[in-house]
C-alpha cells in the first residue's frame, strides 16, 4: 500500500497541505467536502437524538446507538477537514479506524432489542434464552472490536512508517467478517422468532414497527459489513476503496439509514407500549375468567 502512493514524500512534507492532481493521497482520491459535512451534520443530529430519547425514555442501552453515531460523526469530520489536509496520515487514520469500529456499538443496541421482544411474544418462541442472546452476541461484539481496533492500530502504525500494512489490514478483514457471520446468525434467529411470533407481532402495531425497523437497520449493517469486507480485501488501491461514490453509498448512507429507523421509531417508548399491550391483555383475561 504505501509505495503505491509516494507515502514517503507525504510524511516528509508535513500533515496537512492541499492536493496535488499528480500525487496520490491515501485515500486514493481528493475526499470531498459535501458528503464530510453532510454526513458529518447527519450523525451529529441522529447521535443527539438518540441521547436524547435514551435520557428522557431513562434506558440506558438506547446510549450505545449514541456513542455509535458519535464514532461516525468522529470520522466523517475528519474526512471533512482532509479535503484540506488530504495528505494527513493523522486524518486517515482516525477515519479509518473509527469508520470501521462504530458500527460495533449499533449492533449491540440490535442485541438487546431482540432480548427485550422475546419476553413479550413468548421465550418458547425463540431457540435461546434472551440473556443468552446478550451474553453471545455482544461477547462477539466485543472480540469483534477488539481485533478490528488491533489490525486498525496494525495497519495504521504499518502506513505510518512505510511498512507492509497487509498483516494489519488481513487482521482488521478477519474481525469484520467476524462481525459479519454473528451478524447472519443473528439475523437468522431474528427470523425464526419473528416466524414463530408472527401472530403477536401482527397483532401487535408496536411490536410490527419495532421488528421492521430491526429489520431494516440489520439489513443496512449487513450491506456495510460485506462492502467492507470486499474493499479490504481487494487491498488499499482496490477498485473499490479507490472510488468515494461506494463509499458514501455503502458505508456512510447504511451506517446513517441504521441509526435514523431507530430515531424515527423508538426501541425504548415500543417495547413499553407493547410491554402494556400485554399487561391490558393478562388483566382482560383475568377479568373473563372472573366473570366466568
Amino acid at each position: 500500500m504505501p509505495s503505491q502512493f509516494a507515502q514517503s514524500r507525504i510524511l516528509a512534507e508535513g500533515t496537512c497541505r492541499s492536493y496535488d492532481a499528480r500525487e496520490d493521497t491515501p485515500y486514493g482520491y481528493l475526499p470531498s467536502i459535501a458528503p464530510g459535512v453532510v454526513f458529518s451534520i447527519l450523525f451529529g443530529f441522529t447521535m443527539t437524538w438518540h441521547a436524547y430519547l435514551a435520557f428522557r425514555t431513562r434506558t440506558g442501552w438506547l446510549s450505545v446507538f449514541a456513542v455509535g453515531a458519535l464514532g461516525e460523526l468522529i470520522g466523517w469530520i475528519a474526512r471533512a477537514v482532509a479535503t484540506g489536509c488530504s495528505y494527513s496520515v493523522p486524518l486517515f487514520e482516525v477515519q479509518l479506524s473509527s469508520l470501521i469500529i462504530s458500527p460495533t456499538f449499533i449492533t449491540a443496541g440490535i442485541y438487546v432489542i431482540l432480548s427485550r421482544i422475546i419476553p413479550l411474544v413468548g421465550t418458547e418462541k425463540s431457540p435461546i434464552r434472551p440473556r443468552t442472546y446478550l451474553f453471545i452476541f455482544i461477547t462477539i461484539d466485543i472480540i469483534s472490536l477488539a481485533i478490528q481496533a488491533a489490525g486498525g492500530g496494525k495497519a495504521a502504525a504499518g502506513f505510518s512508517k512505510g511498512t507492509d500494512t497487509k498483516v494489519g489490514t488481513n487482521i482488521m478483514v478477519a474481525g469484520i467478517i467476524f462481525q459479519m457471520v454473528s451478524i447472519l446468525v443473528f439475523e437468522l434467529l431474528f427470523c425464526i422468532v419473528t416466524f414463530r411470533a408472527l401472530p403477536q407481532i401482527r397483532a401487535s402495531k408496536p411490536l410490527s414497527l419495532l421488528s421492521g425497523a430491526t429489520t431494516i437497520s440489520v439489513a443496512c449493517i449487513l450491506v456495510r459489513s460485506v462492502y467492507r469486507t470486499i474493499e479490504l480485501l481487494q487491498g488499499w488501491r482496490g477498485y473499490l476503496i479507490t472510488r468515494e461514490r461506494y463509499f458514501i453509498a455503502l458505508d456512510g448512507a447504511m451506517i446513517l439509514a441504521s441509526l435514523l429507523v431507530y430515531n424515527l421509531l423508538n426501541p425504548a417508548e415500543l417495547l413499553q407500549k407493547a410491554d402494556h399491550e400485554k399487561v391490558l391483555e393478562v388483566e382482560d383475561g383475568t377479568h373473563s375468567n372472573n366473570e366466568k
